[in-house]
């Protein structure tokens, strides 16, 4: 059977999720699809094109909700849908909902394939035009009032600490999977669950900082 583009997407981020970022290398992918690397590139031009394409897989979720918003907002194609007073809608609440949700969405997206966020960190430093996971931010902080450049140094604010915060996350679990003898400061504790509770805090310190600027 013939060879296609997903088929190498697939097989990427399955290579990704078994041996993490640092060995997703193209001979190791040619090999584990029994073909010769050189196969590869009829699909993709590089491995910083592939690289483009397995981040958009492990954004998928963050995308697809932004997508969501933007059919629950504009259905028939004719503009934002109201809120506020109108509707019985806290514009406050609704605006800190759609942000705190939307990186609470990134964070799960990151942390769902190993070294993920390591790689869309890797991805998104070459700014590519065709994947911002920021845009759902960015709109519910316009619809709030913030201004257009405002709107989109907060969002990019928020994708460093998240991604920040993944990457931590990841390194940390791989030290630990390695056998690195682990040192907690003053007694803290490094799981899951701890780890999303520090995240939790630093995302509502955010949001109280966006509250204080918006209109």
């Amino acid at each position: 059977m013939a060879l296609n583009r997903q088929d190498v997407l697939t097989q990427a981020v399955a290579t990704l999720d078994r041996y993490g970022f640092a060995d997703l290398s193209m001979r190791r992918l040619a090999a584990s699809l029994g073909v010769q690397p050189g196969a590869l590139y009829w699909h993709f031009a590089n491995k910083q094109t592939l690289l483009l394409a397995v981040a958009e897989v492990i954004l998928d979720p963050v995308l697809r909700s932004d997508a969501s918003a933007a059919d629950r907002s504009d259905p028939a194609g004719e503009g934002p849908a109201p809120s506020g007073p109108s509707t019985g809608e806290d514009p406050a609440a609704t605006w800190r909902a759609a942000v705190g949700g939307w990186a609470q969405t990134l964070r799960s997206a990151l942390l769902a394939h190993r070294d993920g966020a390591e790689v869309v960190a890797s991805v998104l430093a070459l700014r590519p035009r065709s994947l911002d996971p920021a845009c759902p931010c960015v709109a519910a902080l316009r619809a709030a009032g913030m201004g257009e450049t405002e709107a989109r140094a907060a969002a990019a604010a928020l994708v460093h600490y998240t991604v920040g915060h993944a990457v931590d996350a990841q390194t940390h679990a791989q030290a630990v999977a390695l056998g690195v003898r682990e040192v907690h400061r003053d007694g803290a504790t490094d799981d899951e669950a701890a780890a999303a509770q520090r995240f939790g805090f630093g995302l509502e310190v955010f949001l109280d900082g966006l509250a204080r600027r918006l209109p």
